[in-house]
């Protein structure tokens, strides 16, 4: 072929779009009809999820320090976006910070995609949409944009376990890209402009695992620093500033080159984009601890049931993992809740008790129960092998009379290819809900989100978060 062709036939880098530019050029264009009704169908479920537990949320210690903070830094409680679960209304940015931390607060929230994308996507986009006042199908429309480019940004940079070994958070540094992203969607913009609201979000994103060390609270506030920065990035692009086209791929000060160095699969970001839509990929948590330990609990409780044996007969109990998660999860002392939720020894010593593992069981701590400080004493943790980027370690049950067994799970619980069934993510969100605002508030935010593509105004629901006069029943 002549030289001149060959400069016709293969365009110049420079005119390649970037990868924000191929996210925000595909979302900025998309309608809710034009997605699959499994897809839609998702987005609902993960809203009742998020909003329930922002709700249960909104009275923990971070969130009150929150609002400290911003009323000692001369915040007023005004504004277009409720607080959900509590009294009081702030602008949206605001807003998406305090919803976004109660919804991360006490580790119920969902898994998959940023880490935990429900809880920025979510209250982001709700917070947007209180102050237009948008349509329950723009909701669940943008909630699904946030969702997808929250994931997308996670896999471009080596995905969930090398991210995060790195000593990143990735709900925080990700999820800014999804909150801003929804945000963008809610408000219309198009693909020049999405994709200056993704540059923005991206150049002032971040959070450490530091919190891990002595169970400081910034983890709670992960989610809700980086709804902020989305809504934030979103809304400064509506008035004129420009971000990075480049924020993601940039050679040097990218997040990819910055963020995941040496370890990043650009490439992954759009791969199958508009085919595959991340939220199926995300899922509903029945425990409420790190979503790590879930598997452990898995093979445990199937470990109990097939040897049909009690707490009482358990001698000792092996977690087969590696060095990763000799450092995340172990650790014998517990202190506060945080602690808790990232102790296998805790939560294996109370499911093996209690045959459960919900928010009863760290609510109040049960470091005081004999049972659990035994089982937990005979709970160790062995860095003896090799995890894949989607293993989970392993459980070996010792008992007393020499019988022993061991189990991997592969899909724990709630995954996408192990999900909660309809029926049991309702009462979940029951058990979380109707204690703060009553079985009337709950039936009707429940149907609501049902049918939320025909709700004209998704401030009808918002209001619905808030605890008032309604009938305790």
């Amino acid at each position: 072929m002549e030289a001149g062709k060959d400069a016709v036939a293969a365009p110049s880098q420079a005119a390649r779009p970037t990868i924000s530019e191929q996210l925000a050029g595909f979302w900025s264009g998309v309608s809710a009809d034009s997605l699959p009704d499994e897809v839609l169908a998702a987005a609902k479920r993960f809203i009742l999820d998020t909003l329930a537990c922002c709700v249960v949320g909104a009275r923990t210690e971070a969130v009150e320090a929150i609002l400290r903070a911003l009323e000692a830094t001369g915040e007023r409680m005004q504004g277009p976006a409720r607080l959900w679960g509590r009294d009081g209304m702030l602008p949206a940015d605001r807003a998406a910070l305090v919803n976004a931390t109660a919804a991360h607060a006490l580790e119920l929230d969902d898994f998959g995609g940023c880490g935990h994308s429900g809880a920025v996507v979510i209250p982001s986009v709700f917070a947007a949409a209180e102050q237009t006042g948008a349509s329950g199908r723009d909701v669940l429309v943008s909630v699904v944009a946030g969702y997808d480019i929250a994931a997308r940004v996670l896999e471009g940079a080596g995905g969930y376990r090398r991210h995060n070994d790195l000593g990143w958070h990735s709900s925080g540094t990700c999820g800014s890209f999804g909150a801003a992203a929804g945000v963008a969607k809610l408000l219309g913009f198009d693909a020049d402009l999405f994709a200056s609201a993704l540059g923005i979000a991206g150049t002032f994103t971040g959070g450490t695992w530091a919190f891990l060390a002595d169970g400081a609270m910034t983890k709670r506030f992960h989610p809700g620093k980086a709804a902020e920065t989305g809504v934030c990035a979103a809304y400064l692009a509506q008035a004129g500033m420009t971000g990075p086209h480049h924020v993601l791929d940039a050679p040097w000060g990218g997040f990819f080159s910055t963020y995941a160095p040496m370890i990043s699969e650009p490439d992954l970001a759009v791969a199958e984009l508009g085919q595959s839509f991340r939220i199926l990929r995300s899922g509903i948590k029945p425990y409420a601890c790190c979503r790590t330990i879930h598997a452990p609990v898995d093979s445990l409780f199937l470990l109990m049931e097939a040897f049909s044996a009690s707490q009482e007969e358990i001698a000792e109990i092996i977690v087969h993992g590696n060095q990763q998660t000799v450092l995340q999860f172990d650790r014998m002392h517990v202190g506060n809740l945080l602690d808790a939720q990232f102790s296998m020894q805790y939560c294996l010593a109370v499911a093996a008790l209690r045959g459960k593992l919900d928010l009863d069981q760290f609510k109040p701590l049960q470091t005081n129960n004999p049972e659990v400080l035994r089982l937990m004493s005979i709970t160790r943790i062995v860095p003896d092998r090799v995890l894949g980027p989607t293993d989970y370690a392993a459980v070996e049950l010792v008992l007393k009379d020499r019988r022993r067994g061991e189990r991997q799970i592969r899909f724990a619980k709630g995954h996408a290819e192990n999900p909660l069934s309809s029926e049991e993510v309702e009462a979940k969100a029951r058990s979380l809900v109707e204690p703060i605002l009553g079985r009337l508030a709950t039936d009707e935010i429940i149907d609501l989100i049902g049918a939320l593509e025909r709700l004209p105004d998704i401030r009808r629901l918002s209001r619905l978060l808030v605890p008032g006069d309604v009938l305790r029943l």
